[in-house]
């Protein structure tokens, strides 16, 4: 089981250090179903592994200059408090509404990734589009415990013009915002379950030791190849999870 653990987590890192996205929505179906967590404890664990993996690749991107800062700023003022809004609209769920949700999450994220659209980066900061993003990505990080980086990365590629490798960067630095803040809206609510801090520290010091290495790669491995790749495991988990609740 701790094998599967460390891989888990390592594959969690990779993928957000590569694509900027992805790698989070992995987090709460390896919780719930390799260590055994109930729902609520596995999305709320989620939020501190998401967030400490994203900030050791957003610092790492910080230390390469490749933070937009600007937009960074705008899509935050946005995200932060419906991340919040959506971990306690979560927290009061009947239980398996939260996971039935990431299920479909989880297919729209591998259609997005599997899309053959290939965005132009724009000339114009479109701020409107850019808060709405910010406000979609927020909730779903609140409701399910992703990171919300494959809806990040299409709109800052898209609606702040900025190019892939940029836009994977920034998106680190926002889906540590996103989960911070969906951690603080439990906390602050008193919904926050019992926590296993062994897993949490296991995934978490995994998973940025990937990061830092997937970072690393981001410019050298094809990115198409990458994300079909990645999508396709999204798909499988899917499925399986469909199915491990109804067994």
């Amino acid at each position: 089981m701790f094998l599967l653990l460390i891989i888990s987590a390592l594959i969690i890192g990779a993928s957000l250090g590569l694509l900027g996205a992805g790698g989070s929505i992995l987090t709460v179906p390896v919780l719930l179903f390799i260590m055994g967590l109930d729902e609520k404890q596995a999305i709320a664990s989620s939020f501190i592994i998401i967030a400490l993996i994203s900030s050791v690749g957003g610092l790492k991107s910080l230390h390469q200059r490749m933070l937009n800062i600007k937009t960074l700023l705008w899509f935050a003022l946005a995200s932060f408090p419906l991340s919040a809004i959506g971990a306690y609209l979560g927290a009061i769920m009947p239980d398996g509404f939260q996971t039935q949700i990431l299920i479909i999450v989880m297919f729209i994220a591998a259609a997005v990734m599997l899309s053959k659209r290939k965005p132009q980066p724009g000339r114009e900061v479109k701020v409107k589009y850019i808060l709405v993003a910010g406000c979609v990505s927020g909730l779903i990080t609140g409701l399910v415990g992703v990171g919300g980086g494959f809806i990040i990365v299409p709109a800052l590629v898209i609606f702040a013009g900025l190019s892939m490798s940029f836009a994977t960067a920034t998106s680190l630095a926002l889906v540590t915002v996103n989960a911070v803040a969906a951690f603080a809206g439990l906390l602050i609510t008193n919904e926050l379950p019992v926590i296993d801090w062994t897993v949490v520290i296991g995934m978490s010091v995994t998973g940025a030791l990937a990061v830092i290495g997937g970072r690393g790669f981001a410019a050298k491995l094809p990115d198409k190849i990458i994300k079909k790749g990645f999508a396709i495991l999204l798909l499988m988990i899917a499925v399986i999870t469909q199915v491990m609740i109804f067994i």
